[in-house]
């Protein structure tokens, strides 16, 4: 389901993610995997898939449980969480996670403390599956994270400046929990579907402890939640030469947002009401031959803004549309990339699409805004390689370069200030990753440049600056090598991002940056037998040389020397 509120002012769009809670991070870059979730996902999308009892029950078991505790010394952090799976049919399976993990602020490589980088947080998951028959499913799942801060700076990306801002108690609180059914019969190719119902629940509740300007900023409850029903099937079948694997989806939903201050109205700078939204989408995977793959995708969204709840003004005093207000707008986006095989072992690819950016309830106080679809449009092509034996005996190798252009219009994302927006903003990259696996060792190369241009302002104005978001050219190399029959991994990395000044700021997260190197080194033993089976460690050394960094887009110094251990254990 799709995460993240909109924007709250100086706090950005907080979520609470546990990380033990997923098994598997997917990253698609560009925006040919987009489609499917959103129609404004140009850069990429980040699928999370959360743990299930059978990644923790081996053939024949019904119960196991699992324990982890670990400790990081930068900021003084330890870790508990424990997951209990259970199957006591082959038909029905539960899983129930429970996690806490605290911190103080962390240092930097200068011994300087990082203000803002204490927290505490609690975090559950339950998920039951049954199995009606061979073909059906249902699965159930909730999961919830909490983060209680007190005392705390209200300003997240600058919390030295406190005279400004003051201080708060802010409780933060993630939650989801949806019902899903599944019905995929082998004998039927054309049907493979999933209805699913979800709702999500996003709350930052704010008090003042200190207030020097008396800003309703400081007391509101911030509250998004989101109720939706998403229905997709995967239609597998064949069209002379032509294999197709068409997915069609429809959703359907409603997101209420408010940031209820004192006074009953919420606050001018997080002006809220009701999204009402439907999507459609298509795409079709179609293998052309032997070596040819095309896949075209198109969405249609449209939405209803009904604005609700609001004061006549914001925070600065700009007029905000007046409650009641509706606006509609809808949008058309979609996108087709080919992978063509050159050989057994080569293969080009390209991707053309387009994508738009409807507007959001923080666009109340400006109705040009409302009125105004940002759009982006991407072009991206490369040449990857995946070959077996290229060096050596059982062996492997692959690597992929892609360029990509995004030319970004009517953009409304970027403040240029005195109320105008960065309008029109070229874009362009490079990405680069290989990795290596030989019996004996492996290492994994990540590499990436890009750059970026504002050509116009929102109020026609022609410029050549810097895109100032951009961020710097960075190069990571990783060396590993697994012993002891896979039991012991022992891996080294090192991380270098090159100085950025292609900026015309001074100060703040967009100053010039320097070039820094960080050196990891990360050991994992999980023995196959005897008294420690069922037992992983893992221990990390991260900034090894203590290094005093900054990376570009932060206004915040990086971590210092940090040292990272866990155990758990499985029963």
């Amino acid at each position: 389901m799709r995460s993240g509120s909109e924007e709250i002012y100086r706090n950005g769009s907080i979520l609470a993610l546990e990380p033990e809670l997923f098994k598997e991070v997917s990253v698609t870059r560009g925006p040919s995997g987009g489609f499917r979730y959103s129609s404004s996902a140009s850069a990429g999308t980040i699928e999370l898939t959360t743990k299930e009892a059978s990644d923790f029950l081996e053939d024949g078991d019904t119960f196991s449980f699992r324990q982890k505790l670990g400790y990081e010394f930068n900021g003084e952090s330890p870790l508990a969480t424990s997951i209990l799976a259970f199957a006591p049919t082959d038909r029905f399976e539960a899983l129930l996670f429970f996690g806490v993990r605290t911190s103080e602020n962390r240092e930097d490589g200068n011994g300087d403390e990082i203000l803002g980088t204490e927290f505490e947080q609690s975090s559950a998951l339950a998920k039951l599956s049954y199995q009606l028959d061979g073909a059906s499913r249902f699965t159930f799942a909730y999961q919830q994270n909490q983060i209680p801060e007190r005392d705390v700076n209200y300003n997240v990306f600058d919390p030295s400046i406190d005279s400004a801002f003051g201080r708060v108690d802010r409780d933060i609180e993630d939650a989801t929990a949806y019902l899903e059914y599944e019905f995929n019969p082998e004998d039927n190719l054309l049907i493979d579907l999933t209805a699913r119902l979800q709702f999500k629940r996003e709350e930052v509740a704010i008090d003042p402890v200190s207030n020097p300007f008396m800003t309703d900023l400081l007391e509101a409850d911030h509250l998004t939640e989101t109720w939706s029903v998403v229905v997709e099937n995967t239609a597998r079948f064949q069209t002379a030469n032509i294999g197709n694997e068409l997915l069609t989806g429809l959703e359907v939903g409603r997101r209420e947002r408010s940031s209820i201050v004192e006074v009953g109205t919420n606050d001018g700078d997080a002006p809220g009401g009701t999204d009402d939204y439907v999507a459609l989408f298509v795409q079709n995977e179609m293998q052309i031959g032997e070596r040819l793959i095309v896949t075209p995708a198109v969405r249609f969204e449209a939405q209803r803004l009904t604005f609700e709840d609001n004061p006549p003004t914001d925070g600065f005093g700009n007029p905000l549309v007046p409650n009641g207000t509706e606006v509609e707008d809808t949008s058309w986006t979609g996108g087709i990339s080919a992978m063509y095989d050159l050989t057994d072992t080569f293969s080009v690819f390209a991707t053309v699409a387009h994508n738009e950016n409807l507007p959001i309830f923080d666009d109340a106080n400006d109705e040009a805004l409302l009125g105004t679809i940002e759009q982006a449009d991407t072009v991206e092509a490369g040449l990857s390689y995946d070959g077996l034996d290229v060096f050596t005996r059982d062996d492997s190798f692959a690597a992929k370069l892609t360029v990509y252009q995004t030319l970004i219009s009517d953009g409304r994302t970027y403040s240029a200030g005195m109320g105008r927006f960065e309008s029109e903003i070229e874009l362009q990259g490079v990405e680069f990753e290989a990795s290596y696996v030989h019996p004996q060792f492996y290492i994994d190369l990540a590499a990436a440049a890009n750059r970026g241009d504002v050509t116009e302002l929102s109020d026609g104005t022609e410029v050549d600056d810097f895109f100032e978001q951009s961020t710097a050219d960075n190069i990571e190399l990783t060396l590993g090598r697994r012993m002891l029959d896979d039991q012991l991994d022992v891996f080294f990395t090192i991380d270098h991002s090159f100085e950025n000044d292609r900026t015309d700021s001074d100060s703040g997260s967009t100053a010039p940056s320097e070039d820094y190197t960080l050196y990891d080194l990360g050991i994992g033993y999980t023995p196959n037998g005897g008294a420690l089976a069922g037992t992983a460690f893992r221990a990390s050394f991260e900034n090894i040389l203590d290094e005093d960094y900054r990376q570009y887009g932060s206004s915040r110094n990086g971590e210092g020397r940090n040292i990272i251990l866990s155990v758990a254990r499985t029963f």
